[in-house]
């Protein structure tokens, strides 16, 4: 009977060491599995180059020193940025599947209320800057569907790691790093706390941060310029971009095209952001408009509106303006296809 009871002992006791032992692997697995998921992270104001950018700001902007000391201390990289920088829809889904994010009926609908309730403002920014109303709707619409999808990630942490972290690109998200601080000192944000898209944009209008430097308004003279919560500030900042890029009022944006051989024309589809050729030339290269208009010059526009082959279109100087919001054909399509269906809503 002892020993009985001594062997039940034992096992007990070495069950007991198995569970801690178990235990112990456990957690030294944990922490290595938790090492490789968040890896070390240093203080962008370690990186010489960022503390370079605070000497720069300082001397040349007479920026506060230790405010920049403060954020860039406690700013870290931002991995999800350069992952979506680098699979951005624009780039990467054919346009059957891209329009579907912004001309299904209820973006429409929504595009037409929205023109309604801000009919003084459209047709302020009309008469004003010579902007179609429509095409100033739907930019709003397919941005940030009409200003409910702003972006909820803070933008200097976006911008830091995109000049830092993003060399194809650095040289351009350091100058708008730059206005972003600039715009912050100017407008009593606190650094940090400014949320918009992945990329830094702001507001309903999705403005970078030296586009709203420069042409964001106070369209409804409150003293503000307010891009979140004022949908006539919203209307009139986009209207001065567009006018500023040479929006040209009452124009075509572009008109389906037919091509005879799409291998002769094969290297001038979607070539460039300007038009190419005179309507003549493009008659003489097998591309023919299937309506009557003629213009100077056009570019050829090709897309996928299904899957098996593209559709063609000859695309005028608004166009390509469209394409100085977002240098993306699909974008400009969308935005014009947006426009057209906004219209036809409200006629119906």
């Amino acid at each position: 009977m002892l020993m009985r009871l001594i062997a039940i002992g034992v096992a007990l006791g070495l069950s007991g060491c198995s569970v801690t032992q178990n235990n112990a692997q456990a957690d030294t697995q944990a922490a290595a599995n938790a090492s490789q998921e968040a890896p070390t992270l240093t203080p962008y104001y370690q990186l010489p180059a960022v503390r370079s950018f605070v000497e720069r700001m300082v001397n040349e902007h007479d920026y506060d020193r230790n405010v920049l000391v403060s954020v860039f201390s406690s700013t870290y990289k931002r991995e999800q940025v350069i992952t979506k920088s680098d699979n951005q829809p624009e780039v990467i889904t054919p346009y059957y599947a891209y329009r579907e994010r912004f001309l299904d009926q209820a973006r429409v609908s929504q595009g037409a209320r929205f023109a309604k309730r801000n009919q003084k403002w459209l047709a302020q920014a009309e008469q004003q800057f010579g902007v179609d109303r429509h095409v100033i709707v739907a930019l709003l619409g397919v941005e940030t569907a009409y200003g409910n999808i702003t972006g909820n990630r803070d933008v200097f942490t976006s911008l830091t790691t995109l000049a830092f972290d993003y060399p194809r690109r650095g040289q351009y998200f350091q100058s708008e790093l730059e206005a972003y601080l600039l715009l912050a000192r100017k407008e009593g944000w606190e650094i940090g706390t400014t949320n918009g898209s992945y990329s830094g944009a702001l507001g309903m209008v999705q403005f970078m941060p030296s586009n709203y430097l420069k042409l964001a308004i106070d369209f409804d003279k409150d003293g503000h310029i307010d891009l979140w919560g004022s949908e006539a500030d919203a209307i009139g900042s986009i209207a001065n971009y567009m006018k500023h890029h040479g929006w040209r009022y009452g124009e075509r944006v572009a008109i389906p095209a037919r091509v005879a051989d799409r291998d002769k024309v094969d290297d001038l589809v979607n070539k460039g952001r300007s038009p190419l050729h005179s309507m003549q030339e493009w008659a003489q290269k097998g591309v023919w408009v299937t309506t009557d208009y003629s213009a100077q010059t056009a570019g050829l526009i090709g897309l996928r509106e299904q899957e098996e082959q593209p559709t063609y279109w000859l695309a005028f100087e608004n166009f390509f303006t469209i394409m100085d919001y977002n240098p993306s054909r699909r974008y400009a399509m969308s935005v014009w296809e947006l426009a057209n269906r906004i219209a036809q809503y409200e006629d119906s």
